[in-house]
């Protein structure tokens, strides 16, 4: 696929950063200052402009979802402070994690409250049935979360745990949250049975697309772009999919070398130049590529009987061949 023409900047996001700072508040006290530190400068707000775009795919207007969609960010990112003290990963989008620049008790507590601003903001404005369904489809993702969380936790150095076992971490992890967040935009915009079930298809495709090439880039792209350093699954132990895809289509002799990093005593720096090697030369990189192709190829697809889909068929093709 030929690279993506960079699209304008996205009139949305002031939109939501706004509703974002309504949810948490300005910063008054340490919590506030700390949610905000999480939240500042964001990310690709990628989770909240599903909802507001798949709401606008059905005829519904970006104003009346913009609360439900800055809750779904707050629980986005409370994940993402938990995340990095499990993984004691001192960066967070190419800057200090809130642990590292808060301390650990207080980073555990602005997660806490993040996910208690989102679930408030969630119940703010819209029909109460409307906004109880969509509230269903984002609290069993989270809940899809936490059990992909663990299970990440259980294949933690396990070189032969295999791909499927990556792919369930994928899919509840990053999946199940952006499936639901279109499904969310969707409900809470009065869509059709028919048309909240091909954008929910459409949101887990492409966070398996996005998630994939996010395994990609510690091996493809330097740790500014990233936001993380690039030794960090190799401190960390964690097998990605690149990894597995390579340790189940290596030689004997790569699959010791492979074994030795991710349990050996070897320097982070010199271990990820070897695992580099390892991958390029066994086709890992290749494959998961053309994995997260495929998945965003599904993503956009599901987007054939919809209507005012601009943005998220963009962001369908950008998965499919991301640099950014």
């Amino acid at each position: 696929m030929t690279a993506t023409a960079s699209r304008p900047p996205d009139p949305l996001i002031p939109l939501i950063e706004a509703e974002l700072i309504r949810s948490v508040g300005s910063g008054e006290d340490l919590l506030e200052t700390a949610c905000l530190d999480a939240l500042f400068p964001g990310g690709k707000l990628l989770r909240p402009t599903l909802c507001v775009e798949s709401a606008r795919a059905v005829g519904g207007r970006a104003e009346s979802v913009l609360s439900f969609a800055a809750a779904i960010e707050c629980l986005h990112v409370a994940s993402l402070v938990h995340d990095d003290i499990v993984d004691q990963d001192p960066v967070r989008r190419g800057r200090a994690s809130t642990a590292e620049r808060f301390g650990i008790a207080e980073a555990l507590l602005a997660g806490d409250g993040l996910f208690t601003a989102g679930w408030a903001a969630m119940l703010r404005g819209g029909p109460a049935d409307r906004v109880l369904a969509a509230s269903r489809a984002i609290v069993e993702a989270v809940h899809a979360m936490c059990r992909a969380s663990m299970r990440e936790i259980e294949i933690r150095e396990d070189l032969t745990c295999g791909r499927s076992a990556v792919l369930e971490v994928i899919r509840g992890k990053t999946a199940a949250l952006t499936g639901a967040a279109c499904r969310a935009g969707a409900i809470l915009a009065g869509a059709t049975p028919e048309q909240i079930d091909a954008l929910h298809h459409y949101g887990e495709q492409l966070g398996m697309a996005f998630q994939i090439r996010d395994d990609l880039l510690p091996y493809t792209a330097d740790d500014a772009l990233t936001g993380k350093a690039a030794v960090s699954d190799v401190a960390n132990r964690q097998p990605t999919l690149p990894v597995l895809l390579a340790y189940e289509s290596a030689d004997d002799h790569d699959r010791r070398h492979l074994t030795e990093i991710f349990h050996g005593n070897v320097d982070l720096a010199t271990a990820h130049r070897a695992l580099l090697d390892v991958l390029a030369r066994t086709g890992a990189l290749a494959e998961a590529a053309r994995q997260a192709r495929a998945c965003a190829a599904q993503a956009r697809a599901a987007l054939g009987g919809l209507s005012a889909t601009g943005r998220l068929a963009w962001l369908a093709d950008s998965a499919a061949d991301r640099h950014q």
